[in-house]
């Protein structure tokens, strides 16, 4: 059996029939997703949750599946996917790791972007929702390290959730990994840092010990992706090494948007601002968008329900 090859029926009975398996979601390195749903509590209470059921049995994983439950389970906030349940089960014979997350109702901003770019007034409401997940994951000393489109949910009423800490760190551990290759052809015993190439922050791809600042870079890179509809440096994660400007770009966007964009690409950790005002900026930013629409200077820019306040 490898990590893809999961049988939805082979897994319902595992787990006692308590859910109800649906398609494959995402499959890859870490194991398989599914839509399900469950229909009951380990104590035999019948409930009805749709949720996403992750499924992992590789013992190299042990260590960040471990790390994604024990944050999950110290940590409630809305715009990060709540835990469901967890546990073990057998799976055709082999010992199987679950964890069963609140299935998010929408699109993730990587399928929102193929419709094109966002307006500043779409952009603002995830990137202050975002913030938010990241404050709330760093007043438990944790770095998120995989902020990305494929990992923001926006729900239908517009909430962006932010989701996969399966390669979270906390603050405290120690770890060391080598530095991201500075071009291809260096020593095939160079790994990649964990992390998505082309979001991650210089500190990170250095392989340096991380705080939320390599966060709030990656927000930023995400945010002038999707205010441009293209990458701003088409995934080349060596062009992001010392920082990148958003100003100076063809951009429809607020002196005030430019300005918060340029600190948080900076490329220095110390001088990308302070996390606990990002989120009120963004809204701020939003609100002036709404009363200048009161006042007669045009419409806002909304082209979706994606774009809403909650």
């Amino acid at each position: 059996m490898n990590l893809q090859s999961f049988v939805p029926e082979e897994v319902e009975a595992a787990l006692g029939r308590r859910y109800t398996v649906g398609p494959n979601i995402a499959s890859g390195g870490q194991g398989a997703v599914f839509r399900a749903t469950r229909t009951s509590k380990p104590d035999g209470t019948a409930t009805n949750d749709p949720v996403a059921l992750k499924l992992h049995f590789d013992p190299r994983q042990v260590n960040r599946v471990l790390r994604e439950v024990t944050a999950l389970e110290n940590l409630s906030h809305p715009n990060l996917a709540r835990l469901i349940e967890h546990g073990y089960c057998y799976v055709a014979g082999r010992k199987t790791r679950y964890i069963a997350y609140e299935f998010i109702e929408g699109l993730s901003l990587r399928q929102r972007l193929k419709a094109g770019k966002l307006l500043e007034s779409e952009i603002l409401p995830i990137a202050r929702d975002i913030s938010e997940a990241i404050a709330a994951l760093w007043s438990h000393r944790i770095v998120h390290g995989d902020i990305k489109p494929g990992n923001i949910m926006l729900r239908q009423s517009g909430q962006a959730v932010l989701i996969d800490l399966g390669i979270l760190r906390f603050f405290e551990e120690e770890f060391t990994v080598k530095p991201l290759r500075p071009v291809d052809g260096f020593s095939p015993e160079q790994i990649r840092p964990w992390g998505t190439v082309g979001y991650l922050s210089p500190e990170q791809a250095r392989g340096e010990k991380l705080s939320c600042a390599s966060d709030i870079f990656s927000l930023g890179v995400v945010m002038l992706e999707s205010l441009q509809g293209w990458h701003p440096t088409n995934n080349d994660q060596n062009a992001l090494a010392n920082g990148i400007r958003a100003s100076g770009r063809k951009l429809d966007v607020s002196p005030g948007l430019l300005g918060v964009l340029d600190k948080m690409l900076l490329p220095v950790p110390k001088s990308r601002g302070r996390l606990a005002k990002l989120s009120s900026y963004f809204e701020m930013l939003y609100q002036r968008i709404e009363q200048d629409f009161a006042r007669g200077a045009g419409a806002p820019q909304k082209i979706s329900k994606l774009a809403a306040i909650r």
